[in-house]
């Protein structure tokens, strides 16, 4: 997978690619048509355990992830509609892994640790991964109406490109592109710095996002992206 590939558009940016408003997106996503995909820090993912007919149920799997990319599933989507403009607050988050297999997402690991703390979800953090987005119009046939992110104090989406993509320009930086990407994935919707999330959460993501990139590449753009380093 390329790194445009890997590019993730957010809910605002996809809903004027395709000329649509942000509930219609989450009508597509709820109907399996294209995935929405959301980061989360420090959480933990309880995965569904199949009952194999015994007497001794098995507890379910859960474990604990600095930084994990899932789907939101169709039930939490519907709750979105005509409230994108507001946080969500939940205990739990139902959502699908990179598999499609059911997972929940929490911020603690239950009763044996005590009440679980509620997650909140910004709907202008959910994100389609470029290679569905395109898969999704070839089908259509549809003609996008592509926009270049550019980071600013309220993360709005400023300026338009005719070119179908900014990495055909001749003066493309890889590093700068990838720079740009992590920083709209992790912070760009943050309100404050997150002392928690450290240089090993963006190693993380760039190793996912951008593995062409040599280690030293890595690491230049961590320094960069990192804004409380």
């Amino acid at each position: 997978m390329t790194t445009q590939d890997n590019q993730p558009l957010y809910l605002a940016t996809l809903a004027k690619r395709w000329r649509q408003d942000a509930d219609q997106i989450l009508e597509l996503a709820i109907a399996g048509k294209v995935a929405l995909w959301c980061a989360f820090t420090e959480v933990f993912l309880q995965k569904a355990v199949k009952d194999g007919g015994g007497k001794k149920k098995k507890k379910p799997v859960v474990e604990f992830y600095p930084l994990v990319e899932v789907k939101l599933a169709a039930e939490e989507l519907v709750q979105l509609q005509g409230r994108c403009d507001r946080m969500m607050v939940a205990a739990q988050l139902s959502c699908l892994d990179a598999d499609n297999k059911p997972v929940t997402v929490t911020n603690s690991v239950g009763e044996e640790w005590g009440d679980s703390s509620m997650i909140g979800l910004n709907p202008g953090e959910l994100f389609a991964r470029m290679d569905e987005v395109l898969r999704y119009e070839r089908k259509h046939k549809m003609t996008p109406y592509l926009v270049l992110e550019v980071p600013t104090g309220s993360g709005t989406p400023t300026g338009e490109i005719s070119s179908p993509s900014t990495m055909d320009h001749p003066c493309h930086a890889p590093e700068l592109h990838a720079a740009v990407a992590c920083w709209q994935a992790l912070f760009a919707r943050a309100q404050a710095p997150d002392p928690a999330l450290k240089k090993a959460a963006i190693l993380a993501w760039l190793g996912e996002h951008h593995p062409q990139l040599s280690s030293a590449a890595m690491a230049r753009i961590a320094l960069v992206v990192l804004p409380h380093n």
